[in-house]
């Protein structure tokens, strides 16, 4: 174990990342890994109990599309599982930027990754709702115009904005797709630009960017007659609405200084103080203007992140087997999970009436059992032949 620990120093960091991908390192290595995919594990699961147990019913919506109406109604907090999933992303956007050596290579790679799944998943909640949904619980899915903003990840606001249709998703779990194209695209354009100075010239935009969006959406008043008035309601409508980015910015900016330090400490670089100064501005930045009880939220994803770079044997749990598997699928499980499952809950769950959460927990195993075997039979064979027909130069 002491010879494996000495590798992993003494790798450089591209070779470390080499070695996380063919998964033969040492046991450190793999532990970090696992860890990852535990924290995928976590934030789908939290999701998936938001939505199978706390977002349609009220207060959030005027019925109850559960036959248990509200009576498990205590994972509110499951909606920050989202937010869990940026600051993943930020940090493994970074880890894949810093080893793709052209622009174009790097969005060939996310592409693949993306588009065949939301292909599927939609096609898959189409087709199913449009069958067997009479109620028309989720009117959304029963449009074929709503394959077009699922597809291109682009919010539907902006095709509205430009057409009488009345656009949408095919599921609503859509909509953190596009903040996450719009951080791909930042993030990728600063990195390619100048990747020496990616951090300080990432970070220092975020932050104007969401100074900017806090001056104009509350400091600004847009009722007036000015010109900064004007400017305030042009802002909100064609930038805040559409290019909505700056509202989890700060989320997507921790997971690349989360990346920075990991980075940092697996080539013995001390954390300078322009690092320690950026961080504390975005931590700032995401507990501005929040309740006590979301600070804490973030609290512990920060500290979950922070003990995965510096102390990664205090989350063995993570390396769990099960949360590993799920968190390899949880992409696909998210596309799936909400219309389908919820649908599903909706007509099945009474047959199991006065037990009708046991069909709930054994939905949770179908999906991420379907979503898995997707994964493997699927998605990565259909990957791999993709990326034999696209040139990728790294």
């Amino acid at each position: 174990m002491r010879s494996s620990r000495r590798i992993a120093r003494s790798c450089s960091c591209r070779q470390l990342i080499e070695s996380i991908e063919t998964y033969f390192l040492s046991g450190m290595i793999r532990y970090r890994i696992a860890i990852l995919d535990g924290f995928r594990a976590i934030a789908i699961l939290t999701v998936m109990f938001f939505h199978f147990f706390s977002r349609w019913t009220p207060p959030l919506n005027n019925v109850s599309l559960y036959p248990y109406g509200s009576k498990y109604d205590y994972f509110g907090f499951g909606y920050y599982g989202v937010t869990f999933f940026f600051i993943i992303s930020g940090f493994v956007i970074f880890f894949t930027l810093d080893n793709t050596t052209y622009f174009a290579s790097f969005w060939k790679k996310r592409m693949i990754r993306l588009v065949p799944s939301i292909i599927m998943a939609s096609l898959l909640t189409f087709i199913v709702l449009v069958l067997f949904d009479n109620a028309y619980l989720f009117p959304g899915s029963h449009e074929a115009r709503n394959f077009l903003p699922s597809w291109t990840f682009i919010t539907p606001e902006f095709f509205n904005r430009f057409s009488r249709l009345d656009f949408g998703y095919i599921d609503g779990s859509y909509w953190s797709l596009w903040p996450e194209i719009q951080f791909y695209f930042l993030s990728s354009i600063i990195f390619y630009l100048n990747k020496k100075k990616f951090v300080r010239n990432f970070v220092l935009l975020s932050f104007l960017l969401i100074i900017t969006d806090h001056l104009f959406m509350n400091v600004i008043d847009p009722t007036g007659n000015g010109t900064l008035s004007r400017a305030a309601v042009n802002y909100k409508l064609w930038i805040h609405d559409i290019f909505n980015l700056v509202s989890y910015l700060a989320f997507f900016s921790m997971g690349v200084l989360f990346y920075l330090l990991f980075k940092n400490k697996n080539n013995g670089i001390k954390i300078s103080f322009s690092t320690i100064l950026c961080s504390a501005v975005l931590l700032i930045c995401t507990f501005y203007n929040t309740s006590l009880q979301v600070i804490i939220f973030y609290c512990m994803m920060y500290l979950l992140f922070l003990c995965f770079i510096y102390y990664p044997r205090l989350l063995a749990v993570f390396e769990n087997k099960l949360l590993v598997n799920i968190g390899i699928c949880s992409y696909f499980l998210y596309l799936i999970h909400q219309n389908l499952g919820v649908f599903l809950i909706n007509k099945l769950g009474p047959y199991f009436s006065p037990v009708s959460v046991v069909f709930t927990l054994l939905l949770f195993v179908i999906l991420i059992w379907l979503s898995r075997l997707y994964t493997e039979k699927i998605d990565k064979p259909v990957t791999r032949s993709l990326k034999k027909m696209v040139v990728i130069k790294d």
